[in-house]
């Protein structure tokens, strides 16, 4: 029982303790301050992950220019893709050319032969042709061949003849070929580099066996068939017609050779382009020995060596890996409590700390998997981080914008493996983008921001390059890198701004100006349906401009709401009084119950409205809060007075029936919109607007809100509502001035208009 009631008391004590207050599990909750330690350790969980792959980054990128040699740390073998190329360009010159059969070149040659009688044996005697080959004594050999006795005997010595060249072998080591004749040209090719050949129907053959038509072993070939099968004086004329009408056997073949060429060359082992490597073995020689900058290949041996190094680490690998997680660590818990003291709205709001989240581990991937390729660091490095801080910085503001892409770029410079230099040219772009941001009213703005944003880093890019002695070439190459990067955030932020603004639900003052449009489908039907609540909304818009502008307030924001801010009312359009233009009060028949569900209803319609189209969410608040929870006055005395007319002994109406839903101003903004709204209208009953009545009026309209309670939920101050009072004072002064009423043109009026005095009426 004392155990019982000690443990209450000791409970009730710590409880009380202001030292313990900061550990109040249940306030915590209540903040969402686990989900919030739940996103950030996810957060970690994935930045830590992403970062893992920094070890597959080799220091070194392609066309960096280079102070010292490097060397090898391990021995290594490196598979060189030029080497394996040269291996299997050798495979493929070496690979035999493919010659198709030309036909049966033989039986042409026969058929040629017997008609040679015939071409001679005519009236004319031979062509000029045949002259070149057969003399007179081959001629008249010839002659006689024609005669119907002698005839059958040619043929069959021609027959014989061919033959014996058909029938001839030359053999090669162990195997007999027919005679090859092949092209002048080609063969010629093949002898001079001792290649074999591949014959489509016979297999692969010596070149230099094979013939060519002017191949003195053919003619000798055709003398010996020659001098058994006919007469002397024909011998020498038949081998030199033979030759002259004789066709390559086989021709190339330039399909099947390609063909050929790649089977070797995919033949080839892959192992043929294997280099060895040993350790302390010089990779790349610094720039300053040969005058160039880092190459491709040479970058594809260092990334060879990189990854043979981190495999004979092995469990040391973990070593790093723990070193990489306490930094990001750290980093991440100086981001979060960068945002908890400097941007606590956040806080409050998960589902865009999850947005910000995604967007840093997004970029940090890109920036991991540009730093694991070989593209340019300074453009694809540079670009991620950059983009981090345009959105943050159009989505919140310069300084939350700072201080989250600082520690982007912290993380970024550790996945590319890079120096402090690289930090700093990246800081400095981030600071130029964060300053120069700061309101998009035009589409020119996020370009100029990036235009500035190049030099800054263009400049900072020449100077580390002076610093490391770079070539003037590396420098100007590395300059336009950082350039094209800062200019091509620009252009991507302004292609992807609307999905920005959904994204994060802000609203840019490129899209307030553009539904400041006169032209925007609802405005137009506020001015076709309810003029008279147009032009209300159109002088509350220029006194909510003028007052927010005193305070630093959002005046584009006040300006572009206040056009909408009665958009309800178009529904109901003859039930407000600045549209009832024939004089008809349409109140006068219903009761002040039925007339307050009216009037309190146009802000549940304006909603409705605004979502059917598509307004910024930006601009819903002030549809919802512009009268907060204020009284119905007229109708709320209205029933008053009827209740004790009619039922005096029934308990008084109480206020809190006929006061607006709310909610009440949630900022500045919207309460400057509350007052400007609520003066502008009693202004209008104004018989005799006076500077005067106009301050005393405004001042007691401001005071009825601040002690009404309508402020108590906004940011906005005593001495604030000071000078948003003496700004709508001014603003209302000058649409409320004084005229000189002039003499009237009409001359039945007989009275004179009075010189020194001017009547006030309504602007």
């Amino acid at each position: 029982m004392f155990s019982g009631k000690n443990r209450s008391r000791r409970q009730e004590i710590r409880k009380n303790r202001p030292d313990m207050a900061w550990i109040d599990w249940e306030k915590w909750q209540e903040h969402g301050v686990p989900l919030s330690v739940g996103i950030a350790c996810a957060f970690f969980i994935v930045a830590s992950g992403i970062l893992m792959f920094r070890q597959d980054v080799v220091p070194y990128r392609p066309g960096q220019w280079l102070n010292h040699d490097i060397v090898s740390r391990v021995n290594f073998h490196y598979n060189d893709p030029a080497r394996l190329d040269e291996k299997q360009k050798e495979a493929r010159a070496r690979a035999p050319r493919v010659y198709q059969a030309n036909g049966d070149v033989w039986r042409e040659v026969e058929d040629k032969l017997d008609q040679l009688p015939d071409l001679v044996a005519g009236q004319a005697g031979p062509s000029a042709e045949l002259q070149k080959y057969f003399d007179s004594g081959a001629v008249t050999a010839l002659r006689r061949s024609a005669a119907a006795a002698n005839r059958d005997d040619y043929i069959r010595h021609v027959a014989d003849y061919v033959d014996f060249l058909r029938q001839y072998r030359v053999q090669i080591g162990g195997k007999s070929f027919p005679i090859t004749v092949l092209p002048e040209f080609e063969r010629a090719q093949e002898t001079r580099l001792r290649k074999p050949v591949t014959l489509s129907d016979l297999g692969v053959m010596d070149s230099t066996r094979t013939f060519s038509i002017r191949s003195p072993e053919l003619r000798d070939i055709l003398a010996t068939s020659s001098r058994v099968q006919f007469l002397l004086a024909l011998q020498p004329a038949m081998v030199q017609y033979t030759l002259a009408i004789l066709q390559p056997t086989h021709a190339l073949d330039e399909a099947a050779t390609t063909v050929a060429a790649d089977r070797a060359a995919d033949e080839v082992n892959p192992r043929e382009g294997d280099v060895f490597y040993a350790e302390n073995q010089v990779l790349v020689y610094k720039s300053r020995h040969d005058g160039r900058a880092l190459d491709k290949p040479s970058w594809n041996i260092l990334r060879a060596e990189h990854h043979e190094y981190l495999k004979s680490l092995r469990g040391s690998r973990w070593v790093s890996r723990v070193g990489v997680g306490g930094v990001v660590l750290a980093i991440t818990f100086v981001l979060c409590c960068y945002i908890t003291f400097y941007e606590p709205r956040i806080l409050r709001n998960h589902t865009r700390q999850t947005a910000i989240a995604a967007l840093l581990l997004s970029m940090l991937l890109l920036n991991q998997i540009a730093a694991i390729g070989d593209g340019p660091i300074y453009l694809f490095g540079l670009a991620p981080t950059l983009l981090v801080a345009m959105i943050i910085t159009i989505a919140y503001d310069q300084r939350s914008a700072m201080g989250i892409a600082s520690m982007h770029a912290l993380l970024a410079t550790i996945a590319l493996n890079q120096n402090v230099t690289f930090f700093v040219v990246l800081w400095v772009g981030v600071l130029t983008v964060c300053f120069l941001l700061d309101d998009i009213r035009t589409r020119s703005k996020l370009i100029e921001v990036g235009g500035a944003t190049a030099l800054a880093m263009a400049g900072v890019t020449a100077a580390a390059g002076l610093l490391a002695f770079d070539p003037w070439e590396v420098i100007r190459q590395n300059c336009l890198y950082a350039g094209a990067a800062g200019l091509g955030v620009g252009f991507v932020v302004l292609g992807i701004l609307p999905f920005i603004e959904k994204a994060f639900k802000i609203t840019t003052s490129m899209t307030l100006l553009e539904m400041a449009d006169i032209s925007q489908p609802l405005l137009r039907r506020l001015q076709l349906e309810a003029p008279g609540t147009y032009s209300h909304s159109l002088q509350v818009a220029a006194l909510s401009e003028a007052a927010a502008e005193a305070i630093g307030a959002n005046s584009l924001l006040c300006r572009v709401a206040s056009y909408y801010h009665d958009v309800g009312k178009i529904n109901k359009a003859d039930y407000f009084c600045e549209n009832q233009s024939d004089g008809e009060n349409r109140h006068l028949n219903l009761s002040p119950s039925v007339s307050l569900l009216i009037i309190i209803g146009h802000v549940k319609d304006g909603v409705e409205l605004a979502r059917e189209y598509n307004l910024p969410s930006s601009i819903i608040p002030f549809i919802q809060q512009h009268h907060g929870t204020t009284l119905v006055r007229y109708f709320f005395h209205q029933a008053k007075t009827q209740q004790e007319q009619q039922q005096p002994d029934m308990p008084a109406v109480c206020d809190t029936q006929y006061r607006y839903p709310g909610p009440k101003p949630k900022t500045r903004e919207v309460a400057i919109v509350m007052l400007a709204d609520a003066i502008e209208s009693a202004a209008r009953t104004m018989g005799e607007a006076t500077p005067s009545r106009i301050e005393s009026l405004i001042r007691d309209i401001a005071q009825n809100r601040l002690l009404d309670g309508q402020f108590d939920e906004c940011d906005i101050t005593m001495r604030e509502i000071e000078q948003i009072e003496r700004s709508l004072m001014k603003t209302l002064t000058g649409i409320y001035h004084g005229r000189v009423v002039y003499p009237s043109m009409n001359p039945e009026r007989t009275e004179p208009a009075p010189a020194t005095t001017a009547a006030v009426r309504s602007a």
